[in-house]
């Protein structure tokens, strides 16, 4: 099938919303990004086309009328834009990874369905969001979301894209975030330096990049702020690493954060916030930090004790295999489009 993928704010190559569609699809399926706020472009990224209506563009220039009339014409733009693409892309539904995406979607009349990353907040639920819930053919939730009246599946990654690793020592420690105020990027600085041993990269992108980025200028090359890196380097980029860490502020009671499959999936041993979901799930396969304090002190225990981290590393492992494979979607993914849309699916077949 031929899918859309309409956004707000994804950036292509690195964001959850980038990396969990495209690893759900497969070689099955075919994709065209749809993005609200990107500038008015046409570009391929990872061999999937990109398409930015460039509604941030237009709400920030020089308007005489009101805020009404410039959320309209928003609106209107990013609808049209999703519309005019599904017809060139002869695209068979279109998957919203937000509710601007999904009314837009809905008030073009087209078939969709949602994407939440992470629990639906209660601001949302306003009647034009409801409305959106009862149109959508289904959704795709993390472990924390839960939505009402339609089928759900989950969004996992592709984890057999990383290759287990086992490292003689743990030397090097790895913060794969998005450089802003609530992954809280300076408190793996200040925990990598309260190590005694231990250096850190942080690779990522965000508001927040030039102060981190001086912040490991002063580390004497103890913290490194390395650029962002596309989906499908992320496997080879942990490979240089024993030692994956997720920081990030209490803005729910539990956080979904993806990039904890892909360290335990590459054999890092995880270093975690109490919230995240592995934490809750599994609190023998992860330890935990609440302060650079305790974070630098973890890091160190894990250093002296590298060798006994080897059964725990293995059986992280198996167990994010077992409960965050794209497999378990995929296969959910195949029934509801079987029903929904029986006849682009056998003509995907034929082809």
């Amino acid at each position: 099938m031929r899918i859309i993928v309409a956004t707000t704010y994804t950036m292509p190559g690195y964001s959850g919303g980038w990396t969990t569609p495209l690893d759900l699809f497969g070689d099955e399926h075919l994709a065209m990004y749809v993005i609200r706020n990107a500038p008015r472009t046409h570009r391929t990224v990872e061999g999937v086309p990109v398409v930015g209506a460039g509604v941030r563009g237009l709400l920030s220039g020089s308007w005489k009328r009101g805020e009404r009339v410039r959320r309209a014409a928003a609106e209107y733009l990013f609808r049209s834009t999703i519309a005019r693409c599904f017809d060139e892309f002869e695209a068979d539904f279109v998957l919203c990874l937000d509710e601007k995406a999904g009314y837009s979607a809905m008030r073009a009349g087209l078939p969709y369905a949602l994407r939440f990353h992470s629990k639906v907040s209660s601001a949302l639920m306003g009647p034009r969001f409801k409305r959106v819930m009862q149109n959508a053919v289904f959704a795709i939730t993390g472990p924390t979301t839960q939505v009402e009246g339609i089928p759900e599946i989950p969004h996992n990654q592709d984890l057999s894209r990383f290759h287990y690793r086992e490292s003689p020592r743990a030397e090097r420690a790895l913060l794969l975030t998005g450089i802003n105020p609530v992954h809280e990027p300076e408190v793996f600085v200040e925990g990598v330096l309260n190590s005694k041993t231990m250096r850190g990269d942080i690779v990522g992108d965000g508001p927040l990049r030039g102060m981190i980025q001086k912040m490991c200028r002063q580390t004497d090359g103890r913290v490194r702020c390395l650029p962002p890196v596309l989906r499908l380097q992320v496997p080879q980029l942990l490979e240089g690493y024993q030692v994956g860490v997720a920081t990030g502020r209490k803005i729910m009671p539990v956080w979904y954060q993806m990039k904890v499959n892909a360290y335990m999936a590459g054999g890092l041993y995880t270093i975690t916030r109490p919230w995240t979901h592995v934490a809750v799930e599994a609190p023998d396969l992860v330890s935990t930090f609440e302060s650079p304090r305790e974070l630098g002190e973890q890091l160190d225990r894990v250093s002296r004790n590298w060798s006994d981290t080897l059964a725990v590393r293995r059986r992280a492992r198996d167990w994010v295999h077992r409960n965050y494979s794209v497999d378990i979607p995929r296969k959910m993914f195949r029934e509801i489009l079987r029903e929904h849309f029986p006849r682009e699916m056998s003509r995907g077949s034929e082809t």
